[in-house]
């Protein structure tokens, strides 16, 4: 009996023991890496036929091998793999990538159940619901939804008026979450975190500081702003150029007047019919249809002998000016170009929400005609946020075909690639990004970063550690921005590079807007002259103004008086170098003319200081630098002149020249609170300086 019960306990010890040598024989403990959850070991499966799905994961099919080329493009076949780089393990345990489950149509019912519970008074609901619009965001990869913050702006705008700030604040801060690059929101923010707090301007100008980083960032403000600029520069050139000529024109009238008499064919007609005939004769080209240019141009070549040097040089100035606008108009046009064109279409897209109808017109934009790269970049993307990586590497592709040098594709082709299990075709997409980044730290950054993912998929942790490392130092807050290691969704576990600005920028310019803008201009300039006759003909008036001036010795052209004002001739009479006939005779030389003429002859150099004096100060009244222009001040004039009109515009265009899709409130009212106050400033300088200089 001792025997038996000997041998049955030793048969029950080693049948405790099967258990822990048959799992030992299985595989040996290993190390649970970034990503991965414990999961117990089991006997290696028998390898399906290739083609089939891998058990466990019947959307993957099995990944590509050396044997077996991938799917990515051919930059990414493991045949192509650099010799000696060695193929990457596959990691059994690692942690599965979560698909991709929420479509657009859900994101906007989440926003129609905030909306009903917001009417229906249960505020609990739609928190509920509105976390959830921000999930489905979140996991869809959309960066703003401008529409829903828009709307939420407004909300917090009418609860601000109702006197409710509490829930005024939360309107506000769920319209920033929306859309962080939305600079209204932040502005809507700032407005009811002061009338939360007005004694705490910390977060107002948090605010305001995130609002100006926003309008950075988007480049239809940036545009919108720089077109306001422009148009306000290019309206204050032209209108100053015109005022300028008119001025000096119109002061030295009287002088050309007298000289036209003096003509053979007009000589022996009344003074009164010479004037008129001259008026004629300079308005001849207005007439004909000339254009603004040539018009200008006559009255300026008719002044040229009667100008001083500074005068002059201020005159030929305005009509340089005015033959650079059309220049000035289509540069202007090609850096702002950006409303109506692909190019804006694509930014909605990239960085909005695209919804399925803007998905679908760009891809009926693709096939209508050979698209460019980055339609196609684009259109992928777009696809990958939504979890189609069939379609997104297929535009990634025709992208690569329209144009090879596009690093961030790289990037982007590599995401997909190892979405879909490919880790030799991945790597060798990052790689090659990394060689045609051409030292772009964005693009160096997304794509270690990706290597670092990749590396860490392969339990690879020396290498992951080392590109995750270049990564944060290349472009950390961007990829911190954009990236999650703890959330295993596509969007957000992999970084996308969007399509770069300065590729949109050319597209927006390719358009030929710029072009069509300048030969507009420069046909309203120039009238009826001829197309291209424009800068000859300027060219011929800017010599001939000067040619006029070395001239002027011989002909002997009359001057104002500086006593009384009236034209100084020596043709018709004995005039000095700085005062006419009869003041030489009146106050030079005595006893020629009695003391009555004298006294009547003083009398009318008073009234001409006077009105001389009344003249300035009104047309600085009017005009600003006018009055310095009229006075003798021709550059100071010229400079208030244009800076006042400058002002002016802006706050004439304070509705904008390209006003965005959204025109916010803040924006205009800010527009006049700076212009304004700048436009009364320089006015109130020109007019105490032709005051101080008439007194």
């Amino acid at each position: 009996m001792a025997h038996r019960g000997s041998h049955t306990l030793l048969l029950a010890l080693l049948s405790l023991a099967a258990p822990v040598v048959s799992g030992a024989q299985v595989a040996a403990p290993r190390l649970v890496v970034e990503g991965e959850e414990p999961v117990e070991e089991a006997p290696a499966p028998v390898p399906p036929p290739a083609g089939l799905p891998e058990a466990g994961h019947p959307e993957r099919s099995v990944p590509a091998t050396a044997e077996t080329p991938s799917r990515g493009t051919s930059t990414s076949t493991a045949a192509e793999r650099a010799p000696g780089t060695p193929e990457l393990p596959r990691a059994e345990g690692a942690r599965r990538i979560v698909p991709v489950s929420t479509t657009y149509a859900q994101l906007v019912r989440r926003w129609e159940e905030r909306r009903a519970a917001l009417r229906d008074g249960d505020p609990a609901r739609a928190d509920a619901a509105a976390q959830a619009l921000l999930a489905a965001r979140s996991e869809l990869g959309v960066e703003n939804l401008f529409a829903l913050a828009v709307v939420e702006g407004r909300a917090a705008s009418r609860a601000l008026d109702a006197g409710l700030t509490a829930a005024a604040v939360a309107h506000a801060e769920l319209a920033v979450a929306l859309a962080p690059d939305l600079p209204d929101a932040h502005l809507g923010l700032a407005h009811v975190r002061l009338a939360e707090a007005p004694g705490t301007p910390g977060p107002v100008l948090a605010s305001l500081s995130a609002a100006a980083s926003a309008a950075t960032r988007d480049p239809q403000t940036r545009r919108a702003f720089v077109a306001d600029v422009l148009a306000a520069a290019l309206a204050a050139l032209v209108t100053a150029s015109a005022a300028i000529v008119v001025l000096l024109l119109g002061r030295r009238l009287p002088l050309l007047v007298h000289d036209f008499h003096h003509l053979p064919l007009v000589r022996g007609t009344a003074r009164v019919q010479a004037a008129f005939l001259a008026v004629v004769l300079l308005a001849l080209p207005f007439a004909f249809g000339l254009g603004p240019f040539v018009s200008l141009a006559v009255l300026a070549l008719a002044s040229a002998p009667y100008l001083s040097r500074a005068e002059r040089a201020v005159v030929a100035g305005a009509l340089a000016a005015l033959l650079a606008v059309p220049w000035a108009a289509g540069t202007a046009a090609r850096l702002t170009a950006w409303s109506g064109t692909l190019a804006e279409r694509i930014h909605a897209v990239e960085h909005g929400a695209a919804a399925d109808a803007d998905v679908a017109a760009l891809e009926a934009a693709a096939e209508a005609g050979p698209p460019p790269a980055a339609l196609h970049a684009a259109l992928g993307r777009a696809a990958k946020r939504r979890g189609d990586l069939e379609a997104a590497l297929r535009h990634y592709r025709a992208a690569a075909e329209a144009d090879e040098r596009f690093p961030e594709l790289s990037v982007n082709e590599g995401n997909a690639l190892l979405l879909e299990g490919d880790l030799e075709g991945a790597r060798a997409a990052y790689l090659a990004a990394s060689d045609r980044a051409a030292g772009d730290p964005l693009v160096l950054g997304a794509a270690n970063y990706g290597l670092s993912k990749l590396y860490l998929r392969a339990s690879d942790m020396e290498r992951s550690a080392a590109s995750r490392a270049r990564a944060e130092e290349q472009a950390g807050e961007f990829l911190r921005a954009r990236g999650s290691d703890d959330d295993f969704s596509p969007n957000r576990w992999l970084v996308d590079l969007p399509v770069p600005e300065a590729r949109l920028a050319a597209l927006a310019r390719a358009d030929g807007t710029a072009e069509r803008v300048r030969g507009w201009t420069e046909a309203r300039l120039a009238g009826a002259l001829p197309r291209g006759a424009l800068p000859w003909v300027g060219a011929a008036v800017l010599a001939g103004l000067w040619l006029l001036a070395g001239l002027a010795t011989r002909l002997r052209p009359a001057f104002a008086c500086e006593g009384c004002g009236g034209p100084a001739c020596l043709r018709c009479g004995p005039a000095s170098e700085v005062r006419c006939g009869q003041c030489v005779n009146a106050f030079e030389r005595r006893g020629l003319v009695d003391a009555r003429d004298r006294l009547r002859k003083e009398a009318q150099v008073r009234r001409h200081a006077r009105a001389r004096a009344l003249s300035t100060r009104i047309l600085s009244i009017v005009g600003g630098g006018a009055g310095q222009l009229w006075s003798g001040a021709p550059v100071r004039g010229a400079a208030l002149l244009v800076a006042l009109l400058f002002l002016g515009f802006v706050i004439w265009f304070w509705r904008g020249v390209l006003p965005p899709p959204q025109p916010t409130p803040w924006v205009l009212a800010g527009k006049l609170a700076v212009a304004a106050p700048l436009a009364a400033l320089a006015w109130a300088l020109a007019v105490r300086d032709a005051f101080r200089r008439t007194r």
